[in-house]
């Protein structure tokens, strides 16, 4: 047993998170891990209760829904529904953005919600071309409609998942799988008419009437170079790493001499000949550089932003890391992206910020943007391996057997759940591995579309929880709380603390961390005061649902900061006001569908 008091140590414990997490010094999955060892290395838990949660059911359910959003997504038939909804749509935007929020959240009360935004991404980027509304006035109330949806099942997102395993852990009883929707969609539809009316006027509106390479600032860094006769490149292969690559200077195109094609997104076996022009992208100093080092003088009387970057066959199209990516954390360099794929990315726009220079050198975060240039079958593949969102036109999504199949195993695990005929867990494990058997997703997407950082995540925070209950540190902050006041706090007001208390701590640390720390204290606040859990847990779940203030609060809202163009104030902006709206009608309407 350690020798020193076992809360301050979990205090200790839960502080030094919060500090990774606003720091964002590690991943968050990496501090999840780090709780854990802390947690077993002092003896607050012993070593089966701190590694428990990266088995518990919960992150059974979480992974086997991921599952499923990957089939759904393989199948098309989130394209399906959402062009079927958005279609025909007119040029009002208030209806669009109202119509959008619904869509966004009917699909995320059943789908990951990041998954969903991911989905639906490249669909508004063709609903805002027939429409003529700038897409950044569309994809916030995409993120935002998709984290209402989270509160319309227990399955909507992996924080209810967490948090309803820790209620059975308690030995409550946990929610049914809809036994919050109504509740869930009351809120959705307030959010879509928030939508429709004032929160329409403080949406942005950006990148009207820029192309991409406008954007992206391709011209200031793109220029052509003219490969002399005594050029050391004469009839070498563009493969050749020691040619460009290690130089930090990117080719985008081979102009011939003499009339032929030019080749624009040159292959590894692409030979370069005298007197072809170069098309080179890079920094200032990289490309002065090449130029004195493989005498390639620069071409006189060319105007660098008339280049020609597109083709009939080689395309520039925007593109998203998406949650999940393997692209998360690591550079282009290290993911070997040009050799894997055969794209060029010309430019990287993080947080709202173009980056053109030192590329390959940019660690990767979701929703980060890129513009690449490159032939159309590479770019279907980098789209169908997941790796990256494709902002391009998107197919109608036609329904087929395996759409039907997809859609009938989602509805059977939720009615056989919603029955009780099976324990949730076991009925989305089971529905999952139908999925595989069908050949509805393959054996090898089943590991490339689960999440594993969201379930360490889970994992080491449900060990966190588990040092809240064990130390009864729970049971503190519970009667710190009802000993406010001259005469104590109410319930009522007991509601609106945890609303607040658990959205600021959202705000900063993620929906899932808040939730799993502040769902301890709510159970807690409910033995103590004698009333019911119910409306005090779902006080925690809405707080950490209402994730609208900052990019980094979800997923959903990272996905959508590159090509909404979005900047962290933006999210201030739109989101505080919904936020404090949200917030008072929940603080109503939860005692009274909640009954104390």
């Amino acid at each position: 047993m350690p020798s020193i008091d076992p809360q301050f140590l979990v205090l200790a414990t839960l502080a030094l998170s919060l500090v990774l997490f606003v720091t964002d010094a590690l991943r968050y999955d990496l501090v999840a891990v780090l709780v854990v060892l802390i947690l077993a290395a002092t003896g607050v838990l012993e070593t089966k209760e701190a590694f428990r949660g990266f088995a518990d059911p919960a992150v059974i359910l979480v992974g086997s829904m991921y599952v499923f959003a990957a089939a759904v997504s393989r199948t098309g038939v989130t394209e399906f529904i959402s062009s079927k909804l958005l279609s025909g749509t007119s040029n009002s935007e208030g209806r669009l953005a109202f119509r959008i929020t619904l869509v966004a959240g009917v699909l995320s009360s059943v789908l990951s919600n990041a998954a969903v935004v991911a989905t639906l991404i490249p669909v508004l980027g063709v609903v805002s071309r027939k429409t003529q509304v700038p897409i950044s006035r569309l994809l916030i109330p995409l993120s935002f409609g998709a984290l209402f949806g989270g509160l319309c099942s227990v399955i909507g997102t992996s924080k209810n998942i967490a948090v309803n395993g820790m209620i059975a852990d308690a030995g409550a009883e946990p929610f049914g799988v809809f036994d919050f929707s109504f509740y869930g969609f009351c809120l959705l539809f307030v959010g879509s008419l928030y939508f429709f009316g004032p929160g329409r006027a403080l949406l942005p509106r950006s990148r009207e009437e820029m192309t991409l390479s406008e954007h992206y600032q391709v011209p200031k860094f793109v220029t052509e170079v003219l490969v002399s006769p005594s050029s050391t490149l004469i009839n070498r292969a563009v493969g050749e790493r020691d040619l460009f690559e290690e130089h930090g200077v990117t080719l985008l195109g081979l102009v011939r001499s003499q009339g032929e094609a030019t080749v624009l997104a040159p292959g590894p076996y692409n030979r370069v000949r005298r007197d072809d022009v170069l098309i080179l992208q890079g920094d200032p100093e990289s490309i002065v550089k090449v130029r004195r080092e493989l005498d390639l003088p620069e071409r006189p009387h060319v105007k660098v932003g008339d280049t020609l970057l597109a083709s009939t066959d080689v395309r520039l199209v925007e593109a998203v890391v998406p949650g999940g990516s393997s692209l998360v954390g690591n550079t282009l360099g290290e993911s070997d992206f040009r050799a894997s794929t055969g794209l060029n990315v010309l430019a990287i726009s993080k947080h709202g910020d173009v980056q053109p220079t030192k590329i390959a050198e940019q660690r990767l975060d979701v929703g980060d943007a890129l513009l690449i240039q490159g032939h159309a079958p590479d770019i279907d593949r980098v789209r169908d391996s997941r790796r990256l969102i494709v902002l391009d036109e998107v197919g109608g999504g036609e329904i087929s057997k395996a759409t039907w199949l997809t859609i009938g195993l989602l509805a059977a695990v939720l009615g056989v759940a919603a029955m009780q005929w099976l324990p949730l867990p076991v009925a989305a494990f089971a529905g999952a591995f139908l999925l595989v058997v069908l050949k509805l997703v393959h054996s090898d997407d089943v590991k490339r579309s689960i999440n594993w950082s969201v379930l360490i995540l889970i994992g080491g925070m449900l060990a966190l929880g588990k040092a809240f209950d064990k130390v009864e540190l729970d049971r503190t902050v519970a009667e710190w709380l009802i000993g406010l006041g001259e005469n104590g706090l109410s319930a009522a007001m007991v509601v609106a603390v945890l609303l607040v208390a658990t959205n600021l701590l959202c705000q900063l640390i993620g929906h899932v961390a808040s939730s799993v720390i502040m769902a301890p204290v709510a159970l807690s606040l409910a033995t103590q005061m004698d009333v019911s859990d119910r409306p005090l847990v779902m006080a925690v779940l809405t707080g950490a649902s209402l994730s609208f203030m900052s990019p980094v609060a979800h997923q959903a809202n990272a996905q959508v900061m590159g090509p909404g163009d979005y900047k962290y104030r933006d999210f201030l902006r739109v989101g505080t006001p919904l936020t404090i709206a949200m917030l008072v009608i929940a603080s109503f309407l939860l005692p009274l569908l909640f009954p104390f």
